[in-house]
């Protein structure tokens, strides 16, 4: 028995056939891809591994990724016809800053699927507001999903604030980097922790370059986290489906 918490399953095994949720593939409109070309590395590289659909989530963060609908759709566009067989569709990853509940207010959101809407946070503190940000968005009847939990280290040691936010109606998305050491070992802590605990609704890699898909092929996790990792990736099948 001890033998099984020891031994280590490769990540690809488990995730193949998830739909990619989040990720910055879309060319030359945020952090990610910068050009078509890239886009279609990446997608290829998504394809080798398994991944039966792409969401792509550029960012949308006032001053800095003044994205819109449009200016999304275009770099979908401009790309939709060199990808092959894989379905690709698109959205946003909503950063909550000064200027979100204007897009919520204008209805100018791309929800990731249905009614799920991708937030993220400043990693230097959170919004004062974030509760109600939460409770807006359920009103407008959005479902809002937060990007990366384990990654804001100022909820780190802090499990508590993440039961309130799901009993607030905020799902979590994992980034699957971060069940290893990529952003550092409390980020890695954390995840598992709320890996094991079954916090996480989601699970996407987030990429942004190659490399991130090169750690992902890769990656092994412990076989005592496998079970909770299938979880999560059928229920991100089951969501994203349904």
């Amino acid at each position: 028995m001890l033998q099984f918490f020891k031994k280590k399953t490769p990540f690809v095994d488990i995730w193949s056939g998830t739909p990619e949720m989040h990720c910055h593939v879309l060319p030359g409109i945020d952090d990610g891809a910068k050009n078509s070309q890239t886009s279609i590395i990446l997608i290829e590289k998504y394809k080798e591994l398994g991944c039966p659909h792409i969401i792509a989530t550029p960012h949308t963060m006032h001053g800095i990724y003044d994205n819109t609908p449009s200016s999304i759709e275009n770099a979908y566009t401009s790309i939709k016809d060199q990808i092959g067989s894989i379905k690709l569709s698109f959205s946003s990853e909503y950063m909550v800053d000064d200027n979100f509940e204007t897009l919520l207010d204008n209805k100018s959101i791309l929800p990731l699927y249905k009614n799920y809407v991708l937030i993220e946070m400043s990693y230097f503190q959170p919004p004062e507001n974030i509760k109600d940000i939460i409770f807006k968005i359920g009103t407008l009847g959005y479902i809002p999903v937060l990007a990366h939990p384990e990654r804001y280290a100022y909820y780190h040691n802090k499990i508590e604030v993440f039961q309130d936010f799901k009993a607030r109606g905020c799902l979590l998305q994992l980034n699957a980097l971060s069940l290893s050491e990529h952003y550092g070992d409390s980020c890695q802590k954390t995840a598992l922790k709320l890996l094991k605990d079954e916090f996480y609704d989601f699970i996407g890699i987030d990429t942004h370059k190659i490399e991130h898909l090169t750690k992902i092929e890769h990656m092994k996790i412990g076989n005592s986290y496998v079970p909770a990792l299938k979880k999560v990736c059928d229920k991100t099948s089951s969501l994203l489906t349904s």
